[in-house]
């Protein structure tokens, strides 16, 4: 038996070698193909027009690697004593496919990415030793056949991943069948018009220091190769020196920078777009900032929608061009600077009778609003407008001090600029925050960093909002970035399949920040629960999953648990218990269930099993008051599945009484989101919990009370977990509101 066994095996090794020998150059040819069309990929990311740098990249790419893996390969079989030229492509093609596999799966497991790859080359490695067989060799046998077979369906099978849109999810119409008090969310008076384009006419303008220039350099945005902002340029500025805010290129880099721009850091241009409402005068005035993207992008024209749609509601909508700061690190505070220099310029041109803008400006009325890296900057513009000094360089006078009453963040990062190594603390400002599930180039809810390095004094009337929204990615808020938030090539592995819709994800963010500039800007706020119910707008929203947080500067919070490590006090003389609890600790949050990316905050966490009479309370030494506005706290359900989470929340008076109130009442705690970003989760069973903190508040009307109940005089705060006998979550920011 094992006689024969042998004799077979050595049969099959011999068929197996007499059918693939000689067939060396196809596995190479199949490397330099790879190799080539990846560095096309990246050559048509960095230089326009796309298609003819792809080519171009693709055969200088793969000209480049033959010479370089010829030598390699004769060095190589000098030392094996043998012929090393198809090792050597073999083992290039491996590491190129398994690193862009890796590096292109945004949320996998990289070594799970990397793996995959090298088997998915190896494959095309035996399809195209196979044809190399079959039509160059004529060798019919069976491992050739089987390998042709094989090789055309895996083939087939990796092409179709790599250039189709993805998978779909279905947990988004799941939870909110689930749901049905965001579903049957009825008609809001009024606001269907008050949401359609407004009554003015809106009109734009470009401005630039390069106007004189206009007709010679302007080009069409998918051809062009020179991106001077202003080249088009209806009003003439000026330019800014920036180098001393951002460290000096190489020589290489700067040479690439000049093949789109006349420009350099010492003469950044003061240019952008401006849309204003052709009817109206001292209006209030948003500035935008785009984020890092391409230099052979026109970004800050990618938000035309929002700016035409504010402009007919009376605002002027202002999208500054960064673009010379795009494709750098460690350049956050030059973005602030430029941004502020604009806003500098563009109110001293608004008081030029002869210039388009004369009257249209209020001075005293301004906000920030930025996507992306531009969503972090607006925060350090904010901070920068009120210093004499820049932070990092005393050395360096700061003189700004303009009047801006809000921040509009989109999608931002976090940490790229750190003033004097402090994180970005900002008081008494109006702050919004709109973050995707599915982002895939800021993969965590980065925004929340600033969110809550937002404090109120108390003073004055002032909000801060965020909203995560299932289904939305980073770039659809950007019309000229798209769905695709990695670059070529690494794009082919993003899941795109389950994104909203570009225009529905840009109408979430026209709605919430129409509604928030007009409480923050104009003081009107008949529709400003928007910012603190969205699920009483869920009939005008697109249908999705949204997460709500908060904070009002009217609220008085009592716990937040930032003080020490004693879980069984608070600073405000409390006395804190547990019962029945699996788990009862304060521990600080991060970004995701494996810890990674610390947030600087703190919150408690309850895990309880199989009891429905575990409880969490807090006692007072004195009493609390709560308004009309009740109790409200941050909640973030730990579940990776099933149903919303409920529970009770009772709160005694000095007396004894009670009053109760279910968190269902009032808000949707869901379970993690398990959002998928490449194909590569799907391929693999991988996906990435997305925990949300939600705002739950529970408004005196919401509580069923005791006769003689005295909200005046709060004596402890019980939360009942009595509608689940297994659940986990972490809650945060407990106080009350008047």
């Amino acid at each position: 038996m094992i006689s024969a066994l042998r004799k077979i095996r050595g049969h099959v090794r011999a068929c197996c070698k007499q059918s693939f020998q000689d067939t060396g150059k196809g596995a190479c040819a199949a490397s330099l193909a790879v190799i080539g069309l990846f560095l096309g990929g990246l050559a048509s990311e960095f230089f326009v027009p796309r298609v003819l740098f792809f080519f171009a990249g693709t055969l200088l790419g793969g000209g480049a690697a033959w010479l370089v893996l010829t030598l390699c390969g004769r060095v190589l079989g000098w030392f094996l004593k043998g012929n090393g030229k198809e090792i050597a492509y073999c083992l290039a093609g491996i590491a190129v496919f398994g690193g862009f596999c890796a590096y292109g799966s945004v949320g996998a497991d990289e070594e799970a990415g990397a793996v995959f790859g090298a088997v998915s080359f190896l494959a095309v490695i035996l399809f195209s030793k196979s044809l190399w067989a079959f039509f160059r060799n004529k060798v019919r046998l069976f491992p050739v056949k089987a390998g042709l077979f094989a090789g055309v369906v895996y083939t087939v099978l990796l092409a179709a991943l790599l250039f189709g849109t993805g998978f779909s999810d279905s947990y988004i119409d799941d939870s909110r069948r689930q749901n049905g008090r965001v579903m049957e969310a009825g008609e809001v008076e009024g606001f269907a018009e008050y949401a359609a384009a407004g009554e003015y006419t809106p009109v734009s303008v470009t401005y630039g220091p390069d106007a004189d220039t206009a007709m010679a350099t302007a080009t069409d945005t998918a051809t062009a190769t020179a991106i001077d902002t202003a080249a088009a340029a209806e009003i003439v500025t000026g330019t800014v020196d920036l180098s001393r805010y951002v460290a000096e290129e190489p020589a290489w880099r700067r040479l690439y920078r000049s093949l789109f721009t006349e420009h350099t850091l010492s003469d950044a241009p003061i240019a952008g777009k401006i849309w204003y409402p052709k009817e109206a005068s001292n209006c209030p005035v948003i500035f935008m900032a785009h984020g890092n993207h391409s230099i052979t992008e026109k970004s800050w024209l990618g938000y035309d929608y929002l700016g035409e749609y504010l402009a007919s509601h009376g605002y002027v909508f202002v999208s500054v061009d960064e673009t010379i700061l795009n494709e750098r690190s460690g350049e956050n505070d030059a973005r602030a600077i430029l941004l502020l220099e604009n806003i500098a310029a563009l109110l001293e041109l608004g008081k030029e009778e002869d210039c388009v803008l004369y009257g249209k400006l209020d001075e005293e009325c301004l906000a920030l609003a930025g996507h992306s890296r531009g969503g972090e900057m607006i925060a350090d513009a904010y901070l920068f407008n009120d210093y004499d000094t820049y932070p990092s360089n005393g050395m360096f006078p700061l003189d700004y001090h303009f009047q801006i009453k809000a921040l509009l963040a989109v999608a931002p990062s976090a940490g790229q600029y750190l003033p004097a190594g402090h994180e970005v603390e900002l008081c008494d400002v109006n702050y919004l925050v709109l973050q995707g599930a599915n982002d895939q180039d800021i993969t965590v809810f980065q925004g929340n960093e600033q969110y809550e390095n937002i404090t109120f004094s108390g003073e004055g009337d002032y909000i801060a909002s965020s909203l995560y929204i299932a289904g939305a990615n980073h770039g659809q808020f950007n019309t000229l970035w798209g769905s695709y938030d990695s670059g070529r090539p690494f794009s082919l592995w993003l899941n795109v399949k389950n994104l909203m819709e570009q225009e529905e994800q840009q109408e979430i963010l026209k709605l919430f920040a129409l509604v928030f500039f007009d409480k923050t800007l104009k003081g009107e706020d008949t529709y400003a629960d928007l910012l603190t119910d969205y699920a009483r707008y869920a009939a005008y929203l697109p249908d999705t999953l949204y997460v709500q947080q908060y904070q009002t500067s009217d609220v008085r919070i009592v716990a937040d648990f930032e003080e020490d490590s004693d879980i069984t006090e608070t600073g405000e003389e409390t006395e804190l218990t547990a019962r029945h609890m699996a788990m009862w600790t304060e521990e600080e949050l991060s970004y995701s269930v494996e810890g990674m990316g610390k947030r600087e905050n703190y919150a408690l966490r309850l895990k309880w099993k199989e009891t429905k009479q575990a409880y969490y309370e807090i006692e007072f030494s004195g009493t609390q008051r709560a308004g009309e506005g009740g109790l409200l706290f941050d909640a973030c359900n730990l579940a990776e599945s099933g149903a919303p989470l409920d529970f009770t929340v009772v709160l005694t008076d000095g007396a004894g009484r009670t009053a109760e109130a279910a968190v269902s009442s009032s808000s949707v705690l869901y379970p993690a989101f398990p959002v998928r970003l490449s194909k590569i989760q799907y391929l693999f069973g991988e996906e990435d919990q997305k925990y949300q903190f939600q705002v739950v508040q529970l408004p005196l009307r919401a509580f069923s009370q005791e006769s003689g109940f005295d909200a005046g005089q709060i004596k402890s705060v019980r939360f009942l977990f009595d509608k689940a006998k297994n659940g986990a979550l972490h809650i945060d920011n407990i106080g009350f509101a008047e």
